[in-house]
């Protein structure tokens, strides 16, 4: 039995054969390479196993669904009509086809004329010899001794080989250096061993960005403290929102629709420019602010110094149009600092960071809180993660206000500004999450410049009215976008900090 792959990407269908093994993913390390920016470098692979086709996701970030659930674990069998969904916008459906069925080459494909032509040429000399050549009794019996003998000699050989390679202890669980690796049939479903980062590379902000957005808990409103700061401040009046507000945005956000909603509903339409270039434009505009000398927060005191010299701006937790679902995992244990690799130290008076802290906790927009109180660390803690670049606000409230008059509901905000170490603790129980080495390894949320719009709650008329405004946006030159999925399905939203599209 042979099966074929009919594979529909963004840009491009085909249909490939699988002879042994086949990988799919969106660079050259994969047999296959579509053009799909939500593919892992490696995504998933296809194998032969004892005439079965089986299908193993390699840890790929926005994972693989057979038939709609996501493939966790070991390889599965795949048969006639499964349907596989991977990266962004891919679709693979199996075709089994039997050999008969295969249509040989073109060289190969004889026409009656060529059947008829072969009927006088001259006939090869036979092997055996003819009947004519033959003793009168036919073939001698000792060629049909002789050929049953080699026969079972042949069985036996089979089997004391088989019984070799097959005995307990035989097959070794080490990895060998081979790309490709050895599967044992010993088990239903063979054990392949999977590189733990799925051949992603670190330092790639494409790969990056995908196993970084990680989502933080979920904010719970009864967690969060009123925020009160002096209402004849015209630059933080906003942020005067209390936290029964808060509750009713989340509420609404969140309430029943009438449709289907989720990561892929029936009907949605994803335009190009929320997946044609991957993040080769937040790439270069890092890459610019790392020139200009932008410094990225390491740790809360970082953010700290960021608010007070007003780099970033605090951001009102709820409005109308939109709420943000940020600082649910913020702690309420003591400050510490943070230094690649893995540095850490409290933050104690008479540390180089100490001042930045004390000084805003003095006088937080008007809110005075204890750093050696539990409580208010916390609430320090949220407060700090609702800070956003100066210029965003304007770009995050023309989309929100653009949904909220369409639909009726606020956006859900899931993150802006995280700093170094914050991120590495969201990502400390990710297996797929980088080891960052050092600071040349940006994510984009430590820049103050990202955001993102949670979707797995919206209906596709929902998502669809956003990804046209984001593309629209994006035509503009105000920002970059991108639809991701898997678990932290959100839309994924770039903007430039000085209002200027990067140079490509």
């Amino acid at each position: 039995m042979r099966y074929k792959l009919h594979i529909s990407g963004p840009y491009e269908t085909r249909s490939v054969t699988v002879d042994g093994e086949v990988s799919v993913g969106r660079t050259n390390l994969a047999t296959i390479q579509i053009d799909d920016p939500g593919l892992s470098r490696v995504n998933t692979t296809f194998f032969l196993d004892e005439g079965e086709l089986l299908v193993a996701d390699e840890n790929s970030t926005n994972g693989t669904y057979v038939n709609g659930e996501r493939l966790i674990g070991r390889p599965r069998i795949v048969k006639q009509g499964d349907e596989i969904r991977i990266g962004s916008n891919t679709l693979i459906r199996i075709e089994q086809i039997s050999e008969q069925s295969l249509s040989p080459p073109v060289s190969s494909v004889r026409t009656s004329k060529d059947v008829t032509s072969k009927i006088d040429k001259p006939k090869p000399a036979n092997i055996l010899p003819s009947s004519d050549t033959l003793p009168a009794g036919g073939i001698p019996k000792w060629v049909y001794a002789a050929s049953a003998s080699l026969t079972l000699l042949i069985l036996l050989l089979g089997g004391l080989a088989i019984y070799i390679l097959l005995r307990p202890g035989r097959i070794s669980s080490s990895p060998t250096a081979s790309s490709t690796v050895p599967v044992t049939t010993l088990s239903v479903i063979p054990v392949r061993v999977i590189d733990p980062l799925g051949g992603e590379d670190e330092e790639d902000l494409d790969d990056l960005i995908a196993s970084w957005e990680t989502a933080e808990e979920e904010i719970k409103a009864e967690n969060v403290a009123d925020v009160t700061v002096d209402p004849t401040d015209k630059e933080e009046a906003d942020l005067n929102v209390t936290a029964a507000f808060l509750a009713d945005r989340i509420k609404k956000a969140m309430e029943q629709r009438n449709g289907e909603t989720g990561i892929r509903p029936a009907g949605l339409n994803v335009p190009k420019e929320l997946f044609g270039d991957g993040v080769i434009k937040q790439k270069a505009k890092l890459k610019e602010m790392n020139m200009r000398g932008y410094r990225q927060p390491m740790d809360f005191a970082d953010l700290a110094a960021k608010r007070l010299s007003r780099e970033l701006i605090e951001m009102p937790m709820a409005t109308n149009s939109f709420y943000l679902d940020v600082g649910g995992s913020a702690s309420d244990g003591p400050f510490t600092s943070f230094a690649f690799p893995d540095q850490r130290q409290e933050i104690v008076s008479g540390h180089p960071k100490f001042d930045a802290l004390a000084r805003l906790a003095e006088n937080f927009s008007g809110r005075k809180y204890d750093l050696n109180n539990p409580a208010d660390r916390k609430q320090m803690r949220m407060r700090l993660l609702r800070m956003f670049q100066p210029r965003a606000k304007g770009i995050l409230k023309e989309i929100a206000d653009a949904y909220f008059q369409r639909f009726g509901r606020p956006l859900r905000v899931t993150s802006l500004t995280r700093s170094m170490d914050y991120q590495i603790l969201l990502n400390s129980n990710n297996a797929n999450s980088f080891k960052v080495r050092g600071e040349g390894s940006l994510p984009p949320h430590t820049s103050g410049c990202a955001f993102d719009l949670a979707r797995k709650h919206m209906t596709a008329e929902e998502q669809n009215f956003l990804m046209a405004k984001l593309a629209e946006m994006e035509r503009a030159g105000k920002l970059d976008a991108l639809i991701e999925y898997g678990v932290n399905a959100c839309f994924h939203i770039f903007i430039y900090d000085d209002g200027i599209p990067p140079r490509m």
